[in-house]
């Protein structure tokens, strides 16, 4: 039942009657239904209407039905104002609200202790509740745009648990940056009241911490568990300072080695940062602006760090190795975001402040699919990932290879995977070889297998962590317990110690084999850790949890990018996935998560569509607390501000974006609702413009129409065009001479960032496909369109073959001269081995384009 009904209350009438039936009315609403915190168009309550009349027995009525006085309107007379915040201009209501709180039950307030929850988690634990939520809002999904600047993280500038603010539209996120405007067919409905209704419905049993006001900090990313704000002057960090460190059980050499390892970023920020001194732990405090103190001693978890900055000093408490680079990352953060970026309200100067901070997970990985027929990096740039991964506080990186009875499909020497190794344990990353099989081996080549994946083993010296894939783990499984009946006898024979492991070294196994198969998970090895996967937006990740805790044994999550099986990626899919995953591991005591990056059979989705999901993945696996909305509405804005480091140049909204529409285009294809995520993302067939490039004949056409393809070809290049557009200062023409829009090129000359060019150019590259498929889709339409469309279907897919000759000769040059850049981007950040594969998809087409003619394959 509409909660409007409430006492007669609705957007267009916000008055409430003061009669005597009014406390019969809530109770029937209530019991039909009824949302006692219903929110109008204005963010505002029936508690807002009743304090403003001063009612006082309106306003006991509903604190006696649960109305929540902690919730803020977000425009309107109202705007910032909770019913708790107007009533203390009136004393009489002031009092009774202090003194009902004082008596009853605890408050509700804005967010709770996890954050806004995803609506992919809510749908469950509302149910389980037994709460329900007025206008469909549970169990919904937004749009990646719909939050924009109207979002209630950003307009009520509500705090999470922690005392962070979400970031305001003026802080780094441009508004109305995205490209789907009003008159767009593309256009999604914001639905700001079902969020209001979601956070109102939360609960929190302590009152929030106090919020962050410095606008900047809200910048940060992952968001720091705790920041306190100091009184005091401001620091304006010298170009030029010294550092202290104090000495300890940590070598003072460890500690020097790290802060060389980010004294680039400093550099970059405008710090040069020598050593001064090392002094004793019972020395008088130093002169020097810096201070480095590692003692696991002196925190409560090894993981965590203090940064104090105040009277001109900075002060790094640390309880290991690990945390001074977290320290040292949030170090660099606060002087790009307060000190060096265009967007900061009060450029030149930090705020005194105090920041606590741990991760939410011990152990935050990346798995990436290496195998044969993948985007294999270079090992340069894989070096350059690993720095992108440190600086957004990440510490795994897992390399999944393919295991046969002959061979290990390794894509780099012994000696390069030596390297890379010590790479990542220079800056506290490790080095995770994942192993997985094709579909044809049996249990009667394991043998082989195992000594195969022994030999590889050799090569990762530092390995504490194995991680074994879905395919192997189900083979292993099976022998392990096949045709024995003494569990025990059969932990003796298993051929988990055929693998050649050492004892110190950790097992991860896929999870998903062991559901319903009790035996098997019972000759396990006791102290392998199980992997939940789950790689659609919907993905329900509570069944391992469950399998987890049943067992007693430890647990981490597996989402997914859903950057495969498409042309830009399934942004929508990727980060509602993380976020389930991520928030319902940690609720579910997850001790870490791996996001995955697959590779479908052929690699058409550039690897820079990755990188959205997994700088969600970062922040909400450092700090889960992170509210969902301002997540979901400020990606782009993050990508830009970390790992572009331009705030403001548009490059992470232009990913997004593309992957927006293509997702839009295979929703429409289906005839799927706007706010359906289930399929998403398709590993097969893939996404309608993937389908209409592998094989476009088979594509459904009944629900498209030639409009649709021109208004995403339409988003796509303005979407393209739009990136730098922000950004002053900087020399178009570099991007113009390497053939980039001159938006890209703005973007390119003033990113620091190693992998921006590359980046910029599997954009460019993603768009040309994007466009090469709306223009065979619109061909088709045009082509299959019936024209008497009173009778029979509307549009049928006619088949390449039967396009006109003119048309599939113009067709046949763009895809032509796309193979030709596809190629050539391919070669700059990825070996040659997969290209040929990933080609085929091109080359196939050309041939269905040009069938009287011979097309080898470059």
């Amino acid at each position: 039942m509409r909660a409007t009904l409430l006492c007669n209350w609705s957007p267009h009438n916000q008055s409430l009657p003061s009669s005597p039936r009014s406390c019969f009315v809530l109770q029937h609403s209530q019991t039909r239904g009824a949302d006692i915190n219903a929110a109008n168009s204005d963010g505002a309550t029936p508690l807002h209407d009743a304090v403003a009349r001063g009612d006082e027995n309106i306003v006991r009525i509903l604190l006696d039905h649960d109305a929540n006085p902690h919730i803020q309107c977000y425009k309107g007379r109202h705007k910032g104002k909770t019913p708790l915040e107007m009533a203390s201009c009136k004393p009489q209501l002031q009092d009774l609200m202090q003194q009902y709180f004082l008596e009853n039950k605890p408050i509700q307030v804005n967010g709770i202790a996890n954050g806004s929850v995803s609506p992919l988690l809510e749908r469950r634990s509302l149910s389980d509740r037994g709460l329900s939520m007025s206008r469909g809002a549970s169990g919904s999904l937004e749009s990646l745009a719909s939050m924009g600047t109207d979002s209630v993280m950003t307009g009520v500038e509500a705090g999470n648990s922690d005392g962070i603010l979400p970031r305001k539209p003026s802080v780094g996120t441009p508004q109305s940056r995205s490209p789907l405007q009003s008159s767009s067919s593309l256009e999604l409905s914001p639905r700001m009241e079902q969020v209001c209704e979601r956070l109102a419905s939360a609960q929190l049993t302590a009152p929030p911490r106090p919020l962050v006001t410095h606008s900047s900090l809200h910048l940060l990313w992952p968001q720091p568990r705790r920041i306190i704000e100091l009184s005091g002057p401001r620091w304006s960090p010298p170009s030029h300072t010294s550092l202290a460190i104090v000495a300890g059980v940590i070598p003072v050499h460890k500690i020097v080695d790290v802060w060389d390892i980010h004294k680039g970023w400093l550099e970059e920020v405008g710090c040069h940062v020598s050593l001064g001194a090392v002094v004793g732990a019972r020395d008088p405090p130093t002169s020097h602006t810096f201070t480095c103190i590692v003692d696991a001693a002196l925190t409560n978890h090894p993981h965590q760090y203090t940064l104090t900055i105040q009277d001109s000093k900075v002060t790094m408490l640390c309880g290991s190795i690990e945390s001074l680079h977290y320290a040292l990352v949030t170090l660099v953060q606060l002087l790009r975001v307060c000190v060096c970026s265009t967007e900061a309200t009060e450029k030149g100067d930090v705020p005194p402040l105090v920041i606590i901070d741990q991760p939410s997970l011990s152990h935050r990985g990346v798995l990436l699919d290496v195998s044969p027929h993948a985007r294999v990096p270079t090992l340069e740039r894989v070096y350059q990932m690993v720095d992108s991964l440190l600086a957004l506080k990440m510490n795994q990186l897992h390399l999944m290879l393919r295991a046969s009875p002959n061979a290990c499909s390794l894509p780099y020497s012994p000696s390069e995977v030596v390297s890379l190794d010590r790479y990542c344990d220079d800056r506290g990353i490790s080095l995770v070889p994942a192993f997985d099989i094709e579909g044809t081996i049996s249990s009667t080549q394991l043998g082989a297998v195992a000594t195969t994946i022994s030999a590889t083993l050799t090569h990762f010296p530092s390995a504490r962590y194995v991680h074994i894939g879905p395919r192997l783990t189900a083979v292993l499984a099976e022998a392990s317990c096949g045709g024995n009946s003494d569990p025990d006898n059969a932990i003796s024979l298993s051929p988990w110690a055929q693998l050649g492991l050492a004892q110190s070294t950790v097992l991860l196994v896929c999870a998903n084999v062991f559901h319903n198969k009790a035996r098997q998970l019972s000759c396990l090895p006791p102290t392998a850790i199980l992997v939940e996967y789950g790689f659609q937006a919907d993905y329900d990740f509570s069944r391992g949890v469950q399998l987890a805790v049943e067992s007693g044994r430890p647990l981490a999550v597996c989402p997914g990018t859903a950057a495969w099986s498409s042309l830009s990626g399934w942004p929508e899919a990727g980060v509602s996935n993380v976020y389930s995953g991520v928030v319902g591991g940690v609720d579910g005591g997850a001790g870490g998560v791996v996001v995955a990056h697959w590779s479908s059979s052929a690699a058409l989705t550039p690897l820079v569509f990755a990188w959205p999901p997994i700088l969600v993945a970062a922040g909400l696996s450092w700090n889960h607390n992170t509210h969902w909305d301002y997540v979901h509405s400020s990606v782009g804005a993050l990508v830009d501000t970390h790992l572009v480091r331009v705030p403001g140049c548009g490059f992470g909204a232009a990913l997004v974006e593309l992957g927006r529409c293509e997702t839009w285009v295979t929703r429409m294809a289906r005839g799927q609702p706007a706010l359906d995520v289930a399929d998403l993302p398709s590993s097969s067939p893939g996404s309608a413009l993937y389908q209409l490039l592998a094989d476009p004949d088979a594509l459904l056409l009944d629900n498209l129409s030639t409009e649709v393809f021109s208004s995403v070809m339409r988003h796509v290049r303005r979407a393209v065009r739009e990136v730098g557009s922000a950004v002053p200062g900087t020399n178009p023409q570099v991007g113009i001479a390497r053939g980039l829009s001159p938006g890209v090129g703005r973007a390119t000359a003033s990113s620091p960032w190693p992998l921006i060019t590359l980046a910029v150019l599997e954009l460019h590259l993603a768009m040309d496909m994007i466009l090469a498929a709306c223009r065979l889709g619109r061909s088709l339409v045009s082509v299959g369109t019936n024209p008497r469309s009173n009778i029979g279907v509307a549009v049928v897919n006619p088949g390449v073959g039967n396009l006109p000759p003119t048309l599939r000769t113009d067709l046949a040059n763009k895809v032509l001269a796309l193979r030709e850049v596809y190629s050539s981007v391919w070669m700059q950040g990825q070996q040659a081995a997969g290209l040929q594969s990933s080609l085929l998809v091109l080359t196939s087409l050309l041939a269905r384009l040009l069938p009287d003619h011979s097309l080898q394959p470059s």
